[in-house]
């Protein structure tokens, strides 16, 4: 697969349009109880969808979605061999938790996928009538951000990586070796009782997708983001060691000494997680201390 585009891997991350990103609510829509609106309504309606569609996959893990017919012999989505389900709490109701589904069509080769990592995606969506709603075309990936995204994404894309790329030298790159899926969400999962662009409240939704790259260091400080996260609580927002407003993940020189994260090596492995020169527990990026 050969994609041109002007700057793949840089720092400037493109969130990808409304179909990814979380918005804010909006008190005009009645908001249902989540409870029964999935138990109720959703669960049979996406089973339903399950048992009366199948999927077809080209070369390039590109997917087709149709209704099956009676008299044909395809298989349904429903009883694809390779189908898995994970179990979601609601972000909302902690007694609530969902059947998250999903498809590896090839789980990918590089670097694991993290819930605080931002990934270069390809992807497509549909309404469970079969409606596009969006599509990010392979040669137009964009870069989804984690963080901020609704919470279907960040429960599968972990189940992923990416894969390797190879700069042609004249503006193209080729992908090979990355992850490719699909998912079927409830709308708990995603944007509940907000609508978005072609998408009505409370709706479940249909995503195949591609993992090309993850940038697993934000800041470039040889801190993957995912170890920046020092009390372990899923939130890399509320980790300041310097306490300069800028989250350690965003930070270039977490301690605040004036010394580069990733210049605060001592042993030159290229780890600067390691290194604690005065001996006192704490690595010498994160200790103010220590030069």
């Amino acid at each position: 697969m050969t994609i041109r585009i002007l700057v793949i891997i840089s720092l400037a991350m493109f969130l990808m349009a409304s179909s990814c990103k979380e918005d804010e609510p909006t008190s005009q829509i009645e908001i249902k109880d989540r409870v029964k609106e999935y138990n109720e309504v959703e669960k049979d309606s996406i089973e339903t969808y399950m048992k009366t569609h199948y999927y077809t996959l080209d070369a390039q893990y590109n997917v087709t979605i149709d209704t099956i017919d009676p008299a044909g012999s395809h298989t349904s989505i429903w009883d694809d061999p390779n189908l898995q389900t994970l179990q979601v709490t609601d972000p909302k109701v902690d007694n609530l938790v969902y059947d998250l589904y999903y498809i590896p069509f090839r789980t990918g080769d590089h670097k694991p996928i993290h819930k605080v990592d931002n990934v270069l995606v390809a992807y497509k969506g549909w309404l469970l009538n079969n409606e596009v709603f969006d599509e990010q075309i392979d040669h137009l990936p964009s870069w989804l951000a984690l963080t901020i995204t609704i919470k279907a994404w960040k429960e599968v894309l972990p189940q992923f990586k990416d894969g390797t790329y190879t700069d042609n030298g004249d503006g193209t790159f080729t992908f090979t070796g990355y992850g490719a899926g699909m998912f079927i969400t409830p709308s708990g999962l995603a944007y509940y009782h907000i609508p978005q662009n072609r998408i009505p409240a409370y709706s479940p939704l249909v995503f195949s997708f591609k993992s090309f790259v993850v940038d697993d260091d934000l800041d470039n400080d040889h801190v993957a983001n995912i170890v920046e996260d020092l009390n372990q609580n899923g939130d890399v927002t509320d980790d300041d060691t310097d306490h300069d407003n800028i989250a350690n993940i965003d930070d270039s020189d977490d301690d605040g000494d004036g010394v580069l994260t990733k210049d605060e090596d001592a042993n030159g492995d290229g780890d600067p997680t390691n290194d604690d020169t005065d001996g006192d527990g704490t690595p010498d990026y994160l200790d103010a201390d220590t030069h």
